[in-house]
């Protein structure tokens, strides 16, 4: 039923005018949703809420930012990624940045440096009902490139860019799955790119994720161990993640007017 609704449907839903779709939308992976929806919502102007009948949807906005319209979500895992970007897709919105923080995989990434997702293992649960049978997804190769070329990091921070291995149970992960992961190629794993590179694939949406490395679980690093040496470097990271969005949204903008 959901998945026949269609543009006016998502619309009337939302109580969203048809002149404030967004240009591109921006997902943040987290478990700490209100607070980073506080933090993103403090970038932008005129917005508003995004609701729905029932309380579906917590968490989204639509603003502007540097003269375009830009929508807003946190979101956990792949179901809530999976949703958040369907929802804009049926919308027409053009483009998806998926943000939060990553697991790194590949040797010489630390804590703070910025993947770049080149593809998205689909690990996740969500992307196989969008797209039964693929195994990975790719992002969007010019704005890959484009990131990479652009992106200019305070030291120690470095750039990686890679596929990316999606999951869709954290704490289910074990040394042997890191591992298997490592061999595959994967230089970090997440809870959300694959499920929202997918829907994006299915909507035509432009796509890419820009993720922290909060750690290298492959070395024996996880979220439950204290580091505090290492929240310098995660700082930096997260400020280099928020910079490398915003040149891409500055990037969209006469791209956005020239399709008006």
């Amino acid at each position: 039923m959901l998945k026949d609704l269609t543009r006016d449907d998502w619309l009337a839903a939302l109580s969203l005018p048809p002149d404030r779709v967004p240009t591109a939308l921006v997902l943040r992976g987290t478990r700490n949703l209100k607070r980073h929806y506080a933090e993103h919502v403090a970038l932008l102007s005129d917005v508003i809420e995004v609701g729905s009948p029932n309380a579906l949807f917590e968490d989204v906005c639509v603003g502007r930012l540097g003269g375009i319209d830009v929508a807003y979500a946190s979101v956990y895992g792949g179901p809530m990624a999976s949703e958040i970007t369907h929802v804009f897709g049926a919308l027409g919105t053009g483009l998806v940045i998926q943000t939060g923080v990553c697991g790194a995989l590949g040797d010489g990434i630390d804590a703070g440096d910025l993947v770049i997702a080149t593809a998205a293992g689909c690990g996740d649960g969500a992307s196989a009902c969008y797209l039964p049978g693929i195994g990975r997804v790719d992002g969007t190769a010019d704005l890959v490139a484009s990131i990479r070329e652009t992106t200019v990091l305070p030291e120690p921070i470095r750039v990686h860019a890679g596929p990316v291995w999606s999951t869709a149970a954290l704490l289910a992960e074990g040394m042997d799955d890191l591992v298997c992961w490592y061999g595959e190629g994967y230089v970090a794993v997440d809870m959300e790119t694959a499920a929202t590179f997918a829907v994006a694939e299915t909507f035509g949406m432009r796509r890419v994720a820009l993720l922290s490395v909060f750690d290298n679980p492959r070395a024996g690093e996880h979220l439950l161990l204290t580091e505090t040496h290492k929240d310098e470097a995660r700082a930096l990271g997260e400020a280099a993640m928020r910079e490398a969005l915003l040149g891409l949204l500055a990037a969209e903008r006469p791209a956005a007017a020239g399709r008006t």
